[in-house]
């Protein structure tokens, strides 16, 4: 079957790119959906938010720089901070992201002559 409008079709090819590589608009797969525990599954069970296999495994690379430990705590003050200190960490990732799709909205800066 031949593409009855192959200029439209570049374009939204084109456009589905650009988005991809910004981190707009990478299409996940059913299977590699994971839930992550924003503040870590020791600390707090409930709180969970669907990842990609791909930025789950990245935002676990994150909080081990950050040396957020995940193991569980007794004490419920410092079990409040460890998931607290988690959490910032994916909202910090969640904020960059916003930031770039706003980036995104802006377009391409231009020179105020």
């Amino acid at each position: 079957m031949r593409d009855q409008r192959p200029i439209q079709t570049a374009r939204r090819k084109a456009r589905q790119r650009e988005r991809e590589q910004s981190g707009l608009a990478v299409p996940a797969c059913i299977l590699c959906i994971e839930h992550h525990h924003t503040a870590g599954r020791q600390h707090d069970p409930e709180l969970t938010s669907p990842l990609c296999e791909k930025h789950h495994r990245w935002l676990h690379e994150q909080l081990r720089r950050a040396g957020v430990s995940l193991n569980f705590e007794p004490e419920p003050k410092k079990r409040v901070a460890k998931a607290l200190r988690s959490a910032a960490v994916y909202d910090r990732a969640r904020a960059d992201a916003m930031d770039r799709w706003a980036s995104f909205l802006d377009g391409p800066e231009e020179d105020e002559s």
